[in-house]
């Protein structure tokens, strides 16, 4: 198809043709190392338009739904592929619409013919969001290469890359090798590869045929040798209706590999520290429950229940942290548990109590975690404790909201109501005022209405 699109475009000789084919297998190298959109577009004899002669698709991360071989480019929609055109020279980070009508980032390459002609250019296309990867691939080494002007762009470009990348012939043998590849077959005992089977360096025993014929199969592998960890794929180029040929791409992961170990290691060790703080809390608490039995002053038990339910508050963060081994927590599970807490130890007072827990879910800090199941810790246990005297039964509802800046958590009850001005000197209402303010960065409201209820909102920056 890609000849028939080459012919269509009128503007290209029989070599012209030739150069535009070879640049195919350079646009899928890249579309595959970069997971981006990569064209090849060609002038047509209207100077406002030009045509996709070939499209390299990621398999997973397109900005397509379909391959757009064979669609017409338009100036208006593309004005750095004519500039290109016209200039000879490479545009970089152009703004352009897509035939899907998409909004995109192109860079776009030159490709000369023997008289120095623009034949063709090559097309990188991405989003805003893929901007920094394009960069974070590119800057240091291959945009330079692939923004200027060369002359031979394959060779050029893939010792530029730093995968490894091999060539086979229709007959399966090694024609071309990147500096990456020679450099480890070297090192796994292997020297002058060009002209080695594809068998003979393949990492395990696989037909050349069986690739040509379902390339699908082996589109991935990982393979561990010697001391390596290597990412291996095979890619199927289409020269003719006859003739195919594979592209060996080999990326040296061992020390992501490391990194990952590593990685989990330590979580597993963040995970034990969690879990053994928990149980210590959990000890403590079990400790001041058995010193409350000893004692008969119903306000030191007051105050040791107080005490308890603080330290499970804290010990919440810990268990959650003991499960993900991150530093990041959904806050809604905090709220749940503790929550359930309330319900295993305060049996006698939550009976009569219907909790409602609803709203937003999202990720905060540990730190802010702690604080957070703090200050709901003596909201409720305010509102258990005072909130429902002379009732049978009563409600809190726990709403969390997230905003941009700042999210918040409102508590209502539709208890008895309270008088504000008695709270001030509350060691709770201190111990919350000073959470909030000094840990979480943020404000405290608090509404009461006699006889209907109240309701006490917090909020703490993101």
């Amino acid at each position: 198809m890609l000849k028939l699109f080459c012919k269509i475009c009128s503007t290209l000789t029989p070599s012209d043709t030739e150069i535009v084919e070879q640049m195919s297998n350079v646009a899928t190298i890249l579309s595959n190392i970069l997971e981006m959109d990569v064209f090849l577009d060609c002038p047509t004899k209207k100077e406002d338009e030009a045509m996709v002669v070939f499209h390299a698709r990621p398999e997973k991360k397109s900005l397509y739904s379909k391959n757009i071989s064979g669609e017409i480019a338009y100036r208006i929609n593309e004005p750095a592929v004519f500039r290109t055109f016209s200039t000879g020279l490479a545009s970089r980070n152009y703004k352009a619409i897509t035939q899907e009508n998409e909004q995109v980032l192109q860079n776009i390459l030159p490709i000369f013919n023997s008289l120095d002609e623009v034949i063709c250019v090559i097309i990188i296309e991405y989003s805003e969001k893929q901007k920094e990867i394009f960069d974070k691939e590119y800057n240091k080494k291959a945009a330079a290469i692939l923004m200027g002007q060369i002359d031979s762009l394959k060779d050029r470009v893939t010792e530029y890359i730093n995968d490894a990348i091999i060539t086979f012939n229709k007959d399966g043998y090694a024609t071309y090798a990147n500096k990456v590849a020679k450099t480890l077959y070297e090192n796994l005992g292997k020297h002058n590869i060009i002209g080695e089977s594809f068998e003979n360096l393949y990492f395990e025993r696989i037909n050349y045929n069986s690739i040509l014929e379902n390339p699908d199969s082996y589109k991935m592998k990982e393979i561990n040798i010697l001391n390596y960890s290597l990412s291996v794929q095979c890619f199927v180029s289409k020269i003719n209706e006859n003739i195919k040929r594979v592209t060996l791409i080999i990326k040296d992961i061992t020390e992501e590999k490391k990194h990952a170990e590593e990685l989990r290691l330590k979580t597993i060790f963040i995970k034990e520290i969690h879990h053994r703080v928990k149980n210590n809390l959990q000890t403590i608490a079990s400790l001041l429950r058995l010193q409350k039995r000893r004692i008969k002053n119903e306000e030191v038990k007051k105050i040791l229940d107080e005490t308890i339910n603080r330290i499970l508050s804290i010990a919440i963060t810990h268990e959650v942290l003991s499960t993900t081994g991150i530093d990041q927590i959904s806050i809604k599970p905090i709220l749940d548990i503790l929550y359930g807490n309330y319900f295993k130890n305060n049996i006698d007072k939550t009976k009569k109590i219907e909790f409602n827990i609803y709203g937003d879910e999202f990720f905060i800090s540990s730190d802010k975690a702690t604080s957070v199941a703090l200050v709901v810790n003596e909201i409720i246990q305010n509102a258990i404790d005072h909130a429902f005297i002379g009732r049978d039964k009563g409600k809190i509802e726990i709403e969390i909201i997230k905003n941009q800046e700042f999210s918040k958590i409102r508590i209502s009850d539709n208890g008895v109501g309270m008088d504000l001005s008695k709270n001030e000197n509350n060691m709770g209402f201190l111990i919350v005022n000073s959470l909030i303010k000094d840990k979480l960065k943020g404000n405290i409201d608090v509404k009461s209405t006699k006889g209907i209820g109240t309701t006490i909102e917090f909020d703490f920056k993101n």
